[in-house]
């Protein structure tokens, strides 16, 4: 491992509290969000951060006093957590396809005048919010989502799908807040010269799109795209209304190894304990129902799931896990009952694994914080 690479690893250990745990770290935190914040504002555009990532009350605060204009949500549930933290101004990135699946959204986006933006990619799906909408006191705007590459949800950019969309919505009384999409297919780009392209592409068939329905008549309307590794790697396009990235608060082994981010940006980590060893494995008390099982977002698919650093800034593997155990592979073993570090593949997935975490001050006190967003999965 390059010694470049460990160099970010390296921090110091508090045994301060039972293992194990999530930790954040408060002054990489800051770092990552005033980087982001100050990208979107050098180009004018607004930063509509993916809370997904943290699933935090209190980081979704601190983005939003550096700048934040809103925040995107993954699920109903989700959203509601956040209108009840404070939040006031929530996209919705996720198809609704049945009116009931967004009831209580609705009601508390409503008790608490919150604004809510939905996403359609289908006629059945405008048809599902403009039920939705039938309660009193909803407002709603609709976004068409369209597929630029991840093929997931959305349109096809060239067909003319967003247009009959378009003219549904107005039909239906909807009001259209343009146009949305999420290049996540750059996590399998490989390199950032490719993640690049992928952004400058995006970015061309979301305007050519909007050209086409201005010329079908309507008014122009703004642009949204958000992944990390397009929002790190490219310049951020100023014809864009919004970028909605969210990885990007925390980071991860993955973006480091896309060469898009250091590994002293990581700013999650899970603090682990060494529980047993044996011949061929430190054990650890950080499973699958801690680490999770990602090896990376749309498929990037590392080696193990995760790398450990010691207290001396020794590095292992954790190369397999079973539920409540992590198994190290090493050449020098650590010792039974210590601390090991453990940066994850994905921290957005490790993240919904816990209830709370501890976000760490450099003057190594720590506080728990809980995890509103944990579990909201409807």
């Amino acid at each position: 491992m390059e010694q470049s690479f460990k160099a970010g690893l390296q921090r110091a250990f508090y045994n301060d509290r039972l293992t194990p745990y999530i930790e954040i770290d408060a002054p990489r935190l800051t770092r990552n969000l005033q980087h982001m914040q100050q990208k979107a504002q050098a180009a004018k555009v607004a930063l509509r951060p993916h809370v997904k990532t943290h699933k935090s009350v209190l980081i979704a605060r601190q983005q939003r006093e550096l700048g934040a204009q809103g925040i995107t949500v993954s699920k109903p549930s989700e959203a509601v957590a956040f209108i009840l933290g404070g939040e006031r101004d929530l996209l919705l990135a996720y198809p609704i396809i049945k009116a009931e699946t967004a009831r209580v959204l609705l009601e508390t986006a409503a008790a608490h005048r919150a604004r809510v933006t939905l996403i359609a990619d289908s006629l059945p799906g405008v048809q599902a919010i403009a039920a939705a909408a039938a309660q009193p006191d909803t407002e709603i705007a609709v976004a068409i989502k369209v597929d630029v590459g991840l093929h997931r949800v959305g349109v096809d950019p060239h067909s003319d799908a967003a247009l009959q969309l378009a003219r549904a919505l107005t039909a239906s009384g909807l009001r259209f807040a343009g146009l949305l999409a999420h290049a996540g297919h750059a996590y399998g780009a490989g390199n950032r010269d490719a993640i690049i392209a992928i952004a400058a592409e995006e970015a061309r068939l979301m305007k050519a799109l909007q050209s086409r329905l201005i010329a079908a008549g309507f008014a122009p309307c703004p642009l949204s795209v958000g992944a990390t590794p397009t929002a790190l790697a490219a310049p951020v396009d100023s014809d864009m209304a919004e970028i909605r990235p969210g990885n990007y608060a925390l980071l991860d082994l993955t973006a480091c190894r896309l060469g898009l981010s250091e590994t002293g940006h990581m700013a999650l980590a899970v603090i682990s304990r060494v529980v047993a060893v044996n011949a061929r494995y430190a054990i650890i008390d950080a499973g699958s129902k801690m680490l999770s099982s990602d090896k990376g977002p749309h498929g990037t698919n590392a080696s193990g799931f995760g790398i450990a650093v010691d207290e001396q800034g020794n590095c292992y593997e954790v190369t397999k896990l079973s539920e409540e155990h992590g198994f190290v592979t090493y050449q020098t073993a650590p010792r039974p009952g210590a601390l090991l570090r453990i940066f994850p593949n994905h921290s957005c997935a490790v993240m919904a694994q816990s209830d709370t975490f501890v976000l760490r001050q450099a003057d190594g006190s720590g506080d728990v914080h809980p995890i509103q967003g944990r579990g909201q999965f409807l």
